[in-house]
């Protein structure tokens, strides 16, 4: 029995973790060429040759190392410059000591600075002594997936790292159902984390045809051993702050949510522990939680969230508002917020008011 191409496109979308509509938009463009080139041949014809040339561009994804995976982004890090700094270094020096600069293979002759890095580890760094580009950015992603080749694969934490153009990007989705195609590091991976790398092919499409179990239940049965209760998350930092890799999952009460940006752009939310504040209502305080642009807010005050991100502390300040020697409370720098939909307060309608 010959299949249609709906059969083809679900079988695809199956293999590849590709969502149908982008496989539809594909179809559709090499239908709209074969429509302009092949006026000769019959639309019946026109839509075979289609359908084969959407069928031989997955092809070359199959062969390709990367794997499909289905799930959920829990959390986006932020996109850094890994060069920023470095480049800023090399210029200043430059400018003030120009001969050091170029002695040391700080800069060229003309100000432009070089790789400094001899080795990447055991491997000899191929752009030692080459100049530095001009960005190189790099984002890390956090999230919980199965591998489709893998049959009965359970759902596990993934660790993604992107880079260049990737990493720039601010519309990855969170908390969504996602199809992604990525390459694993085989290496790296355990049985209960895939640690991931982009692939040419990495895009990460809302499938909402996936079938997953609720993300907040998902979250704490995947991810138990990875939470830290509020009251425990100045120790935690403690004992993990030299870990610049450290990852937070917690779960609070949002006491405020302060919308309005500060002057680094970030918007600012406390969470409180609701059994605490009923039994001391003069307490501690709050965990504060920087909220980058990126991150979507669509609850009010009152509802109860799962935060995921990495733990901060600095300095308190004094009167006059400088860093003393005293640390100060621990911070969250936000990844990803879920409002649990139990505990979820809507955020208020604003009336518009019309004169009269």
């Amino acid at each position: 029995m010959v299949k249609t191409k709906e059969e083809y496109f679900k079988e695809w979308s199956d293999k590849l973790s590709i969502s149908i509509t982008d496989i539809e938009k594909d179809f559709n463009n090499f239908l709209t060429e074969e429509n302009e080139v092949h006026k000769d041949l019959s639309a019946d014809e026109r839509t075979s040759r289609a359908l084969n040339r959407t069928a031989l561009h997955y092809k070359r994804l199959l062969k390709t190392p990367a794997t499909g995976f289905e799930g959920v982004i829990i959390g986006v890090g932020d996109c850094v410059d890994m060069v920023a700094k470095q480049r800023l270094a090399a210029i200043t020096l430059f400018k003030t000591s120009p001969q050091e600069a170029v002695t040391n293979g700080i800069t060229d002759e003309n100000g432009v600075p070089l790789d400094t890095k001899e080795k990447w580890g055991e491997k000899i760094n191929p752009n030692f002594g080459k100049p530095l580009p001009e960005h190189n950015y790099i984002r890390n992603l956090y999230g919980i997936a199965i591998k489709k080749k893998v049959k009965d694969d359970k759902p596990k934490l993934f660790t993604m790292t992107l880079t260049g153009a990737k990493a720039e990007d601010e519309t990855i989705p969170t908390f969504a159902p996602v199809r992604f195609m990525a390459n694993d590091n085989i290496k790296l991976s355990t049985e209960n984390c895939y640690v991931l790398r982009q692939s040419t092919f990495t895009k990460f499409d809302i499938d909402k045809t996936l079938i997953l179990p609720e993300f907040g239940e998902l979250i704490k049965s995947v991810l138990k051993d990875s939470f830290v209760e509020l009251k425990n998350l100045t120790a935690y930092h403690t004992a993990n702050k030299d870990n610049f890799n450290r990852l937070v999952i917690t779960e609070g009460d949002v006491s405020s949510l302060n919308l309005e940006p500060t002057a680094f752009g970030s918007r600012i939310m406390t969470i409180d522990d609701e059994a605490l504040a009923l039994e001391n209502i003069e307490g501690a305080d709050g965990i504060t939680c920087w909220l980058s642009n990126r991150i979507n807010i669509d609850f009010a005050e009152g509802s109860k969230v799962i935060v995921v991100g990495k733990t901060n502390q600095g300095k308190k300040k004094d009167e006059l508002g400088l860093p003393t020697e005293e640390l100060g409370n621990v911070s969250i720098n936000v990844y990803g917020v879920y409002a649990l939909p139990q505990y979820k307060i809507a955020i208020p309608k604003v009336e518009e008011i019309t004169e009269e």
